[in-house]
């Protein structure tokens, strides 16, 4: 009776261990398909370019309509000196915004005089040149930042003149 009884003793640990075995297997294959961390990094920056690129402050509006023309950059709205105030007006991310920068730069192709022609203006001056820093440090993790650029190709109106020009925005957002 002690052979049989040891018998079923060395069958039930190897059971045991099969069990713990097809356990920690079924744990490890779960844990490599869960995604533990999403990066939507780069969906942010597309979303404040466009949100500029859109935006009523530097895009022509008709003034009988009311209509937006989209990607018919008003030079006048662009260069003028409320520019940054009614950008971070229009994209509000709060009263002190940590969360977004960007350096807007129109390039007029079509200018008459010779060369090329650009305006730079900023969205979120003061931020854009605090991050600016860690990105060209190329640090990483959480506390450092990154920066994508989106170039849409526009029209600049001009008082009643149309010219070809694209509009570069530096994007730059604190990593998490």
């Amino acid at each position: 009776m002690n052979k049989k009884a040891s018998m079923d003793t060395i069958l039930n640990l190897f059971r045991l261990l099969f069990v713990i075995v097809v356990f920690f297997s079924i744990v490890f294959l779960a844990r490599a398909f869960i995604v533990e961390k999403i990066d939507v990094f780069e969906i942010e920056s597309k979303l404040l370019s466009h949100r500029i690129a859109l935006s009523s402050q530097i895009n022509y509006v008709d003034s009988d309509t009311g209509r937006i023309y989209v990607g018919v950059i008003d030079l006048g709205k662009f260069t003028s000196d409320d520019f940054a105030k009614n950008i971070m007006d229009s994209i509000y991310y709060g009263k002190i915004n940590t969360e977004a920068a960007a350096k807007i730069t129109l390039i007029d192709l079509d200018a008459n005089t010779g060369y090329e022609v650009s305006y730079e203006k900023f969205y979120n001056k003061e931020l854009y040149d605090e991050k600016k820093v860690l990105v060209e440090a190329k640090l990483v993790g959480a506390g450092s930042a990154r920066r994508i650029d989106t170039n849409f190709y526009v029209l600049i109106k001009d008082k009643d003149e149309f010219r070809r020009g694209v509009l570069n925005v530096d994007t730059i957002l604190p990593n998490r």
